[in-house]
């Protein structure tokens, strides 16, 4: 039998209901293809987390609610499987290399979600004149004060460089005691953590330090974070994952001059983290 012969090509026409089905099963399963793969290579950087935002985001405009990730999978899947109405693959392995092309081009065009790191709960003193000779700094009420020569001895007052923020400190209990290896478990990205301010729609990635502290005492995982705020009240979200435990979301009132202590119990479970994500909406 000559090469080619099983490839099932047909001319115009002659594709029937079957036909058209493999080919939509050999579309989405591209499409399958191509999210593991990108979920594999990029973790939490995923761009699938980001569709997930604007789906979460357009659900909330048309009053939908909160949209799970498995919904986001469904839909891409199916995409998969009607792009072969447009393209019009005559073979599934054709109909395959097209649904693996059309989302790695969807993941092109959409941003990873990637997070800044969480902040110093600290002030840093203003940047003053470099032809400064004296200088001392005071810390009071939000204000520094810092003096140095111009024309003749002066006090200069001037608002912390920094934005007001807020300070937090999440205390994350894990039953049983803090796991041994977390460095290794953040690699592996089977411990991942969010912090979410709802007033100003930033988010903050709990095991990325820009300044912050993260530290053990006895069987929590302590975050200390200073959150960039634009009000003296926010919303404040967060959401730990880790393997073995239930996935943790919870929200807390912030306010600026009120340290915020915040305490998060992780929940053993046997349900894999992977499934649980999947039921999660990552609106954030």
């Amino acid at each position: 039998m000559a090469y080619g012969a099983k490839r099932g090509i047909k001319t115009p026409g002659e594709y029937g209901l079957f036909d058209l089905a493999g080919l939509g099963l050999a579309g989405s399963a591209g499409i399958v293809a191509a999210l593991i793969t990108d979920y594999q290579q990029k973790g939490e950087a995923s761009s699938l987390y980001t569709i997930n935002q604007w789906a979460a985001a357009l659900g909330d405009i048309l009053g939908f609610g909160p949209t799970p990730l498995w919904m986001v999978v469904l839909g891409l899947i199916a995409a998969g499987a009607l792009s072969i109405f447009y393209f019009q693959p005559i073979t599934r392995q054709g109909a395959f290399a097209q649904g693996f092309g059309l989302l790695a081009v969807i993941m092109t065009a959409a941003p990873a979600d990637l997070a800044s790191g969480i902040q110093s709960t600290g002030m840093a003193l203003p940047d003053l004149d470099p032809v400064a000779i004296e200088r001392e700094a005071s810390l009071s009420g939000g204000v520094v004060r810092a003096a140095f020569e111009g024309e003749g001895a002066r006090i200069v007052e001037a608002q912390e460089s920094r934005a007001a923020r807020y300070v937090v400190e999440i205390n994350v209990a894990f039953p049983g005691g803090v796991p041994a290896d977390v460095s290794a478990m953040i690699r592996r990205g089977d411990l991942r953590g969010r912090l979410h301010n709802a007033d100003t729609n930033e988010t903050f990635n709990l095991f990325r330090s820009a300044g912050g502290d993260i530290v053990v005492r006895g069987d929590s995982l302590v975050i200390r974070a200073g959150v960039p705020a634009r009000s003296t009240q926010a919303t404040l979200w967060v959401r730990i994952e880790a393997v073995g435990y239930a996935i943790e979301e919870q929200s807390a009132q912030a306010s600026v001059g009120a340290p915020l202590d915040w305490n998060v119990t992780m929940r053993p479970s046997s349900t894999p983290l992977f499934i649980q994500r999947l039921g999660k909406s990552y609106w954030f």
